[in-house]
C-alpha cells in the first residue's frame, strides 16, 4: 500500500467518522429538545401534589393581591394563578386554597411586582411595553397522554387512565397495583397585546403590531434567528424595537 493510498484511507475513514459523530450528536439533541417530564402516580392520585409550586402556580407564592372585576369591584386577598387550569386562586381565611368565584367576571389582577390580565388564552402576564402593544406571557401546564402499567411490566398509552383494579381467581380477590406514568409539559408561551387583543407572538401578528417598524422587524430577523414560541428570543426582538 502507498503512502497515498493510506492517506485516502484515512482521509475517507476520518470523514465517515465526523459524520458519524454528528448523526450521534444530532440525535442526542433531538433527544433532548424533545424530553418531557413525567409524574408517576396510583390510579385516581392528585397529580398536582408531584409538581414543584414553581410549576404549578404562575407566582413564587401566595401574595397579597387585588382583583378587579368586570363590573368594577374590587377584593383582596393573597392570591395565586393555577397554570394547570388557569383559575385564579386565593387562600381563605381558614387557610384553604380556593377557586375565586365568578372567575368569568374577572379582568385583571395586581400583586406586587406582577400584572396579569384575564384573556381567552388564559392569564397574561404583563412584561413590557412599546408604544400601545404590550408583551405579555402565559405559563402553562399541560398534561399529555397516560402510561398505564400493565400485567408482566406491559405498558400501554390510554386518556382516560381507567384500568380493572381487581382480578378473582379460585375464589380469591386480589387487588391490582396499578402504576401510571404521565407525562407533562411545561410552558412559558410568548403573547403580544394591542387595544386589549391578545395573539400568540407571531412573526405576522408582530408584524401587524409595529406596521411603522416592519423594516426594523426583517432586518433583525435576517442577521438572528429567533424562535417565536421561545419567550428570550421574542423578548429579546421586542427590546430592539424600542
Amino acid at each position: 500500500m502507498s503512502i497515498f493510498t493510506f492517506q485516502t484511507n484515512c482521509t475517507i475513514n476520518f470523514k465517515i467518522m465526523k459524520r458519524t459523530l454528528m448523526i450521534i450528536l444530532t440525535a442526542c439533541f433531538a433527544l433532548s429538545t424533545q424530553a418531557q417530564d413525567m409524574i408517576q402516580h396510583k390510579k385516581g392520585e392528585d397529580m398536582t401534589q408531584y409538581l414543584l409550586d414553581s410549576v404549578k402556580y404562575a407566582l413564587p407564592d401566595f401574595t397579597a393581591g387585588m382583583v378587579v372585576f368586570k363590573d368594577g369591584r374590587t377584593a383582596n386577598a393573597p392570591l395565586n394563578i393555577s397554570t394547570i387550569t388557569q383559575k385564579l386562586l386565593f387562600i381563605s381565611p381558614d387557610g384553604e386554597i380556593q377557586e375565586v368565584v365568578n372567575q368569568n367576571n374577572i379582568d385583571r389582577v395586581s400583586v406586587k411586582g406582577y400584572s396579569f390580565v384575564q384573556t381567552s388564552q388564559g392569564f397574561v402576564e404583563l412584561l413590557d411595553m412599546v408604544g400601545d402593544v404590550v408583551l405579555g406571557c402565559v405559563k402553562r401546564v399541560k398534561f399529555l397522554e397516560s402510561e398505564k402499567k400493565g400485567a408482566f411490566g406491559t405498558s400501554a398509552v390510554t386518556t382516560s387512565v381507567t384500568t380493572i383494579s381487581s382480578i378473582s381467581t379460585e375464589g380469591q380477590r386480589y387487588e391490582l397495583a396499578q402504576h401510571v406514568n404521565t407525562p407533562y409539559t411545561y410552558r412559558v408561551t410568548p403573547y403580544l397585546g394591542r387595544n386589549g387583543k391578545f395573539s400568540y407572538a407571531t412573526k405576522r401578528y408582530m408584524m401587524k403590531c409595529f406596521p411603522s417598524k416592519k423594516n426594523e422587524i426583517k432586518a433583525y430577523l435576517k442577521e438572528n434567528k429567533v424562535d417565536f414560541e421561545n419567550m428570550d428570543d421574542v423578548r429579546a426582538l421586542f427590546e430592539y424595537l424600542k
